[in-house]
């Protein structure tokens, strides 16, 4: 076991430039720490507790770092406020070309002397303008051998997506990695790229920090970070199932590294370190080869790029062709209007011509077989409803898509406040298992901020899915909203 000088020695190590006082209650916790660890000798014997803590298999600066963080995050401290910048932190995230996250990702693992936290490390480019993106994370241990770690890759180059998996035998219990191919069409990879989470497995909206509170600073490379820390609570839930912290540049007002920890019971508050980002870095180049697509050395091929199936925009992508009632895309305006395209045939071989001849913007919508006839933010202001009529209609090939328009009956509240719009569907003759599966929460989603994003993604997701590639002509920005604002006008009376 270290003694209380070497501790220290880690925690400098460790680039903890922090407050005195803060520097004081820290080593306390891990003073405490070491006591617990002491008394765990005497039971266990010195061999034993020291193979548990000190031969963790993660590498030995994300160890200490771990220490350190986990006896931050186990203190109270003094200090409120809102944590200014995570506006600007998002924003910073929407408007870089190249995004590249690096961390740690952390499982519980049983051994003969109790659990042990083991790490695994995870990467994340995403470049939006060529839409690509490469997805390392570690998944696990294999359950055959449990020094083998599992990891999961993703690389999309643009046009095809590589994914990799692992397949068990079921007589000889060998577990074999494969990969898989993917052929994605041009607009659907920029749809993917454009709206993956900012900071995934962290927080859902910006709702979720608004409480958060400032502990403190500490130097990150030549940059004073402020350190931001709370709890996330599900909704009507009193006990919280996630705490991050967030280290917060407040000249850049950027997101430099974040840190989670996951609460394991049900009926109380045990914290368990789960994930660390400790490396967020914006419009850096990629490396040459991040985004090929080939398979790793090894991993059996279940199909080749000449075989993949193709993906497009449009398709029903969860049920492989087999919905007849789907969400195909959904945008938010800035005044709060929602524009959602949507299909519904339940008999495709039946033309639905007829039904969209006479229907003009702002209208009822088209009486189909299914109707997403509202949405509500969800899950917030329940009360909110935003009622769905016609703006537009496409087609491509037999398939009919519906643009509806969705405007509040009350003001809406902003978008960063919550997680996503549920569907509000009607049926006419056909009974809901009638389409396989019907939609449940708009997705995706695209907030669009100004005309020049309602050209590039609105009019373009319309063309994409009409047969002459050209949206309908009256969708434009200024006549959408102008219609939205009659149309509130008449909710009004």
């Amino acid at each position: 076991m270290r003694s209380s000088d070497d501790i220290e020695d880690v925690i400098r190590e460790a680039n903890c430039a922090a407050p005195d006082a803060m520097r004081r209650r820290l080593w306390q916790e891990v003073a405490a720490g070491l006591r617990q660890a002491r008394t765990a000798e005497r039971t266990r014997g010195n061999s034993q507790v020291r193979r548990i803590i000190m031969n963790s298999r993660i590498a030995k600066p994300a160890v200490a770092a771990a220490v350190v963080i986990a006896a931050i995050a186990g203190m109270r401290w003094s200090g409120s406020g809102t944590a200014y910048g995570l506006t600007e932190a998002i924003r910073s995230y929407d408007s870089a070309d190249t995004v590249h996250v690096k961390g740690w990702s952390f499982f519980r693992q049983d051994t003969p002397y109790g659990q042990e936290l083991r790490g695994l490390p995870y990467e994340y480019w995403l470049d939006k303008k060529g839409g690509r993106y490469k997805s390392l994370r570690g998944i696990g241990f294999s359950d055959s051998d449990p020094n083998r770690p599992n990891y999961y890759l993703g690389v999309s180059d643009g046009q095809y997506v590589m994914k990799t998996s692992y397949h068990t035998d079921r007589v000889t219990k060998v577990t074999t990695p494969s990969a898989r191919f993917e052929k994605v069409g041009g607009f659907q990879q920029r749809v993917e790229v454009r709206t993956m989470e900012a900071f995934p497995g962290f927080f859902a909206n910006l709702n979720q920090v608004k409480g958060f509170s400032r502990i403190g600073q500490e130097r990150m490379g030549g940059t004073i970070a402020d350190v931001w820390m709370g709890e996330i609570t599900g909704p009507g839930e009193t006990l919280p199932y996630e705490k991050l912290m967030i280290w917060l540049s407040p000249s850049t007002r950027k997101i430099l590294r974040m840190v989670r920890w996951d609460n394991k019971d049900k009926d109380s508050v045990r914290w368990v370190l789960r994930q660390d980002a400790h490396t967020i870095e914006y419009n850096v180049v990629p490396p040459a080869d991040c985004f090929r697509t080939d398979a790793p050395d090894g991993y059996r091929l279940d199909n080749t790029k000449a075989t993949a199936t193709a993906r497009n925009f449009g398709d029903d992508v969860v049920f492989g062709g087999r919905a007849k009632f789907y969400g195909c895309i959904g945008f938010t305006l800035n005044d709060g209007t929602v524009i959602y395209g949507w299909h519904a045939n339940p008999r495709p071989e039946e033309s639905q011509a007829p039904l969209f001849t006479e229907v003009k913007p702002g209208d009822p919508l088209p009486k189909l077989p299914a109707r997403v006839a509202g949405l509500k933010p969800w899950p917030l202001a329940k009360d909110t409803t935003l009622t769905g009529r016609h703006l537009a209609w496409t087609r491509k090939g037999a398939k009919y898509y519906e643009w509806g328009i969705y405007v509040a009956d009350k003001k809406m509240p902003p978008r960063d406040t919550f997680q996503a719009y549920k569907t509000i569907c009607e049926y006419d003759g056909v009974e809901p298992q009638g389409f396989r599966s019907v939609p449940n929460l708009m997705d995706p989603e695209l907030v669009i901020q100004s005309e020049e994003e309602f050209n590039t993604w609105v009019r373009a997701a319309m063309a994409e899915l009409s047969d002459n590639g050209m949206p309908p002509d009256h969708v434009t920005y200024e006549r959408v909203t102008q219609l939205a604002q009659r149309i509130r006008a008449v909710q009004a009376e």
